[in-house]
């Protein structure tokens, strides 16, 4: 009966050594006073990308809206289209295309308005690259924003890493980025609740 204990033991140990990704660093904040069953549809808002992966802000975007109509939380309004409103209400400002603009609760407003929108998710790609042991870091910053009274909703910070300590011990890859991609959104996400 020991030595059975031992194997499942030491069996559960290796399996959950193996299987985890660097452990994901979460702050988040939900507003006290914020009721989401109003929130029936949002627009995500291209991500500032502040990494040097010239590609980790789509890439991280097109995962996050891909995680959100998957767990039903809320409709999502189509990039192309979001995109395309995002623009249009910028230059209707004045601001320079490919320039950073600080958005502004009436920016907010007028975007959520054109896209029919109660929320608007936005943020940035704090970092996406190679740590030192070979393994992806991704650092990523959200926002939900009202869009009628620009209050900050909910806010999550998460980081995370593609190889841990044990996996490099056991000389096991580290996690591919698009996986890791999709753990840190789905961490972020699970803050939500």
């Amino acid at each position: 009966m020991y030595n059975k204990t031992v194997k499942y033991v030491t069996l559960l140990v290796v399996g959950v050594l193996l299987l985890g990704c660097g452990g994901a660093k979460v702050i988040r904040y939900i507003n006290p006073s914020a009721n989401f069953s109003y929130v029936k549809k949002v627009a995500i808002l291209p991500l500032n990308n502040l990494s040097d992966d010239r590609y980790a802000a789509e890439r991280v975007r097109n995962t996050l809206t891909i995680a959100l109509l998957a767990k039903r939380m809320f409709d999502v309004v189509d990039q192309g289209e979001v995109t395309k409103v995002v623009g249009f209400v910028f230059r209707e400002a004045g601001y320079e295309e490919g320039r950073a603009v600080p958005v502004d609760r009436e920016t907010i407003k007028m975007i959520g308005e054109r896209l029919g929108v109660q929320a608007v998710i936005v943020g940035s790609v704090d970092d996406y690259s190679s740590g030192y042991s070979g393994g992806t870091v991704l650092a990523l910053s959200l926002r939900m924003l009202d869009v009628s009274s620009g209050i900050i909703l909910w806010e999550a910070r998460v980081t995370g890493k593609g190889e841990n300590f044990w996996r490099s011990i056991l000389g096991v890859g580290s996690v591919e980025r698009n996986e890791l991609t999709r753990r840190i959104v789905n961490t972020a996400l699970k803050t939500l609740n």
